[in-house]
């Protein structure tokens, strides 16, 4: 069986995706940038501190103002940090309805798993009654002669069951199945979501004719 391809449903919305990463590309290289900020300030932050250590008074004076300046720094990229936060939820709001627009575009409904089901429906219980009306048709060609020899007084004596036991109704397609139907709503279902039913085979091979 020859596999389905499926066109692209989702034209309209990767391009509104687009859009919306390029705003997200924007605020990312801000994080970037913000945290690249703070990596440098611990830097300057854990110097501060050592030099401290050995510093003369005059210069313990100037390092202190100098860590104030840091810890300053330090709170007001924290608060950028979070605004960025904010920031991308607005952005996320602001890409909704243009998300929802773009989604209701996509040609989804040009697929119909019903016609499919109803044409291979047609097609299996068509290929089966050939099957069947032939192999009818082919036991009624010898049924005379053989309703003769088994319809025989004698015969019928000796084997009283053999004249009903060869009707043509006994002439058909074999066919088992332990459900009560082929195929049910559910696995159609499932189908629809890409989904095989669980110890669904390949057949082995094709209905001979």
């Amino acid at each position: 069986m020859t596999r389905v391809k499926v066109k692209k449903l989702f034209t309209e919305t990767e391009k509104a995706l687009a859009a919306y990463k390029e705003q997200v590309k924007k605020l990312d290289e801000q994080e970037r940038e913000l945290n690249a900020e703070l990596s440098a300030i611990e830097t300057e932050m854990t110097t501060n501190v050592l030099s401290q250590e050995n510093a003369t008074v005059h210069e313990t004076v100037y390092l202190k103002i100098q860590a104030k300046e840091l810890v300053q720094r330090t709170e007001i990229i924290n608060v950028l940090l979070e605004e960025l936060v904010e920031e991308r939820s607005a952005l996320k709001l602001e890409f909704v309805p243009v998300l929802r627009e773009a989604l209701g575009k996509t040609p989804h409904h040009e697929y119909n798993a019903t016609e499919i089901a109803e044409r291979y429906r047609y097609m299996m219980l068509k290929e089966i009654s050939d099957i069947g009306s032939q192999m009818r048709e082919q036991f009624r060609e010898v049924a005379p002669d053989i309703r003769e020899v088994f319809q025989d007084e004698k015969v019928k004596e000796r084997y009283p069951r053999l004249a009903h036991a060869y009707e043509d109704d006994r002439y058909s397609p074999s066919f088992s199945w332990m459900t009560k139907s082929v195929v049910s709503k559910d696995e159609v279902f499932s189908a629809c979501k890409g989904w095989l039913p669980q110890g669904l085979t390949a057949p082995k091979e094709e209905v001979k004719q």
